[in-house]
């Protein structure tokens, strides 16, 4: 990891200086707060902030992006992709185009029983009223994620594999909930199994005015949101999955979200899915769409799972593209047809 050391007046200018050197996949290792000096020393208590960040080894990729396409769509992009030679075809094109977008022929198979049940097994001659039949059948799978009721006490956890971007999501959320809905936020950035070595969100949560703590204890005053980070765990390591149950069964009623790199493949996707299933997530929320443009296959979720999808987000800015979740962000562009 390649490390660099920013001296910065504030936690905001050393925010930009770090995008600035390493780019927005920075990670910040440290923040010390440095005296004042010189004649300033009357005036102030503190003087700079030295921080701390490096940019980690690439790890390799398990997904791909297709050939010849540019990996970053915003959501307020519309994708279009030619979609390739479908495995086999169905009456229904409208299917045979979401399979090869990446819904899963299990979840096409039932889509093209409840159609033909409800419409008759010969689809629509129109192919626009062919696809709006689709899109109809497919948004009554849809479960609206349930909105946190601000001041609940109830702490919302993240948890998720490392590099799933946890707490890119969680600066994010709480950037939202303080500047556009202009709610009180309380964060803990706890130590698990490993440390948490999270810095940046100590140092979002200055910059916005939001206290992130090391260590649990209740808050004396009241807050609308409570957030708590912990460190990313491997599925595979027994012992770090059960300290992990330990640690949240100790928060009082914590309300747990599943946090999954939306870039990797299906299969791999489902597999950390049901690794976390026992902590009863009530939500998945799916980050890195910036790297993925098959946003179909999130539909697998939907219609694979009990599990609500409550938000959506893109790209390592914050607070960038994060949106709460809705159907229509999971249809692809109908223009191409």
């Amino acid at each position: 990891m390649k490390f660099v050391s920013i001296v910065a007046e504030n936690a905001n200018a050393a925010l930009a200086q770090i995008h600035a050197e390493l780019g927005p996949e920075a990670v910040v290792v440290s923040v010390r707060k440095l005296p004042a000096s010189g004649i300033s020393r009357l005036w102030k208590h503190t003087g700079s902030i030295e921080v701390v960040a490096g940019i980690p080894e690439k790890e390799p990729r398990r997904h791909s992006v297709p050939p010849g396409e540019d990996a970053y769509v915003p959501f307020g992009d519309k994708i279009e992709m030619e979609p390739p030679a479908a495995p086999h075809a169905r009456r229904w094109k409208s299917l045979t185009w979401l399979e090869s977008l990446g819904l899963l022929s299990a979840f096409a198979d039932e889509l093209e029983r409840r159609l033909n049940a409800t419409h008759g097994e010969e689809p629509p001659l129109m192919p626009v009223d062919e696809w709006t039949a689709v899109r109809q059948t497919l948004a009554k799978y849809w479960r609206p994620a349930h909105r946190p009721l601000a001041g609940s006490g109830r702490p919302h956890v993240l948890v998720g594999p490392a590099g799933s971007g946890k707490t890119t999501a969680l600066c994010k959320w709480m950037t939202a909930a303080v500047l556009r809905e202009e709610q009180k936020v309380h964060v803990w950035r706890l130590d698990g199994e490993t440390a948490n070595v999270a810095e940046l969100l100590s140092l979002h949560g200055e910059m916005i005015g939001v206290p992130v703590e090391r260590f649990w204890n209740p808050p004396m005053d009241a807050a609308d949101l409570l957030f708590v980070d912990l460190p990313g765990v491997e599925p595979g390591n027994t012992q770090a999955m059960k300290a992990l149950h330990d640690q949240i069964a100790a928060l009082p009623e914590p309300r747990v979200h599943l946090v999954l790199n939306a870039a990797y493949e299906t299969s791999i996707l489902f597999e950390q899915f049901q690794s976390f299933a026992p902590f009863a997530p009530e939500s998945v929320i799916f980050t890195h769409l910036d790297e993925e443009r098959r946003r179909v296959k999130l539909w697998n979720f939907v219609l694979g799972t009990n599990c609500t999808v409550s938000f959506l987000g893109g790209g390592q800015k914050i607070p960038g593209d994060f949106l709460r979740a809705e159907s229509a962000l999971l249809f692809p562009n109908e223009k191409r047809r």
